[in-house]
């Protein structure tokens, strides 16, 4: 039986969201489509992939704003330091300059940035953190559903350039799953991570950095999510406090 192994759990789940960028990769290929196709597509199976769990919480009758789907709760956004560092984190790539060349690419860019950020975030801060939650101490929680992030992208990361780029970018998946997994921990909402996993992969996507700018840049946002990672380790509840009870479901 998997109900008390919610790491088990989590990975079953991770592989689930994994087939829809996988799926429209392979129909990508097939029909030899081009960037913006293929960003179309894959933004249209990734939204798709929300059927698992609303299917799972209908199931369960979970209410939406247990898995985080709520508003931020009162006085938790100051403790975040109104999301100033995750905006401060967007500054490098922004400095090196955007593509703005094709108004097509920018609002397909647009849809598939939001189109993953939505379902990544249900899965893997709505879902997937209050399995863990329910079985482990909250930081220990935390950083299990941040490896299980950052190993979820590895297929999508190894795609890049050198090995420097690659390594910072898995050091980015990281951190970042550490950052909106403490967010999400102290505001109990995963509205304020979905907005940010939005604008975090718009910005990187659309940036003209590459070669050493690249590097520099990347580095320079991961010291930046490190620090704010640190400043908001210290502000996680010493006890757990999940938003619903998912361990006596099934997956």
């Amino acid at each position: 039986m998997i109900k008390d192994k919610p790491i088990l759990k989590s990975i079953i789940w991770t592989l689930v969201i994994l087939c829809f960028p996988v799926a429209s990769a392979v129909i990508s290929l097939k029909l030899k489509l081009n960037n913006i196709q293929t960003m179309f597509v894959q933004g249209c199976f990734m939204f798709s992939s929300l059927i698992i769990p609303i299917i799972y919480v209908r199931k369960y009758k979970i209410r939406f704003k247990e898995i985080g789907l709520i508003n931020i709760e009162n006085g938790s956004t100051k403790k975040v330091l109104f999301f100033l560092p995750a905006v401060i984190s967007a500054i490098p790539f922004l400095l090196v300059g955007i593509n703005l060349n094709s108004i097509k690419y920018i609002i397909t860019l647009l849809f598939f940035t939001l189109t993953i950020g939505i379902p990544e975030e249900v899965y893997f801060r709505g879902v997937i953190l209050k399995l863990l939650v329910e079985k482990y101490p909250i930081k220990k929680a935390i950083l299990i559903s941040a490896l299980v992030f950052g190993t979820g992208h590895i297929a999508s990361i190894l795609a890049g350039g050198s090995i420097l780029i690659v390594l910072l970018q898995m050091i980015n998946a990281f951190v970042f799953g550490i950052i909106t997994a403490e967010i999400v921990t102290i505001t109990k909402s995963i509205i304020p991570t979905i907005i940010w996993h939005f604008v975090f992969n718009f910005v990187n996507y659309i940036t003209l950095a590459n070669g050493i700018n690249e590097i520099v840049v990347t580095g320079l946002q991961v010291i930046i999510m490190v620090i704010y990672a640190y400043n908001l380790w210290s502000k996680i509840p010493l006890k757990n406090k999940p938003i619903v009870n998912l361990s006596n479901y099934k997956l």
